[in-house]
């Protein structure tokens, strides 16, 4: 109740952000999963490894065993290897043929159906070498720099923040806060434009975070996993917020 207390009417700027895409529509991290969310004008969060022959490929797990028909780690496939696999029919007969997109499909996806912008979280666990250059080229050749938010291990580090910022200076890095009492650190990080907050913020964290120029992405187990917190961290008016349950609460806020 206290939390509720403190918050403001629902915030029409606050873009939802679809976790691997729209994935109780299609199968996760697929193409099929991203147009379906962007169609119903929500941001995606996808991941983004590096093959064997250093191509880059969205997959959440480090292996391809859970979400494709095949089996083995990513980083020890061939992108001929990946593409032979089926991405989608374990989730239902009708998404049986979708393949692993590539960082280029998916950007391409973005482009041809994105009504929100910023319009992808990009999440980078495993920082193989050449990752941050090939990541930052793939963008600028979309021309979507605007259009992306770096966190996942992204945010762990400054030194990662710094590397992906002398690459591309405009790149759009998130400082995480895990809790309130890291929104000083994180906002005076000189390689963010975002804070992450992992937390349930207030009205008044949102419009502390804007005050100071920069921008607020928020998650996290509590908050994307139960709707009813993803409730209430919308009704503080956070420019952005992850949800795995993306059509829900969607309904609950008439989006």
């Amino acid at each position: 109740m206290e939390i509720k207390s403190r918050l403001c009417p629902l915030a029409p700027k606050t873009i939802i952000c679809a976790h691997r895409g729209l994935d109780d529509s299609a199968p996760e991290n697929t193409l099929a999963a991203f147009e379906a969310a962007l169609k119903r004008g929500m941001a995606i969060e996808f991941d983004v490894q590096m093959t064997m022959d250093e191509q880059l490929v969205i997959m959440h797990d480090e292996t391809v065993n859970r979400t494709t028909d095949g089996s083995g780690r990513v980083s020890r496939l061939s992108l001929a290897h990946l593409k032979a696999l089926d991405a989608g029919g374990w989730f239902g007969s009708q998404f049986a043929g979708q393949r692993v997109p590539t960082f280029d499909e998916a950007l391409e996806v973005v482009r041809s159906h994105a009504q929100v912008s910023p319009s992808i979280a990009l999440d980078v666990k495993k920082l193989s070498p050449g990752i941050i250059n090939l990541i930052c080229d793939t963008i600028q050749k979309h021309r979507l720099i605007e259009d992306v938010i770096g966190i996942g291990a992204i945010i762990r580090t400054i030194d990662v923040r710094r590397q992906f910022c002398e690459v591309l200076s405009e790149f759009q890095c998130a400082a995480v806060a895990e809790t309130r009492d890291d929104l000083d650190t994180a906002l005076s990080d000189i390689y963010s434009k975002w804070v992450y907050a992992r937390f349930v913020p207030t009205a008044e964290d949102v419009q502390l975070i804007n005050q100071a120029g920069k921008r607020l992405f928020v998650s996290g187990d509590e908050v994307s996993q139960d709707v009813n917190r993803a409730h209430d961290a919308y009704r503080a008016g956070p420019d952005m917020l992850l949800t795995w349950h993306p059509s829900r609460l969607a309904e609950l806020v008439g989006a």
